[in-house]
């Protein structure tokens, strides 16, 4: 909000949100990602946790399609298919 930017909020899911191995695990990510750069990878733009403590993550916001109509679509494709 404070930049007036629109991003993509990534937290961790509900059912491993008190589970501190989890927890240590998602914000390893999110530190590990803030750290490359690279055109195919999304940048990160901030860590932060919510009151009960838990984690998210800010990164660009990518118009388009979503990995579950990208793979769909890979799927439906008739062109001469790679190896799964």
């Amino acid at each position: 909000q404070e930049l007036g930017r629109e991003v993509a909020l990534k937290q961790i899911q509900e059912r491993f949100a008190d589970q501190p191995e989890s927890r240590g695990r998602f914000v390893r990510e999110a530190r590990i990602t803030g750290h490359l750069e690279h055109p195919g990878i999304v940048p990160v733009y901030g860590l932060g946790a919510y009151a009960d403590g838990r984690p998210y993550y800010a990164m660009r916001f990518v118009r388009g399609e979503s990995l579950q109509e990208a793979i769909q679509r890979f799927h439906a494709a008739e062109s001469p298919r790679r190896d799964a």
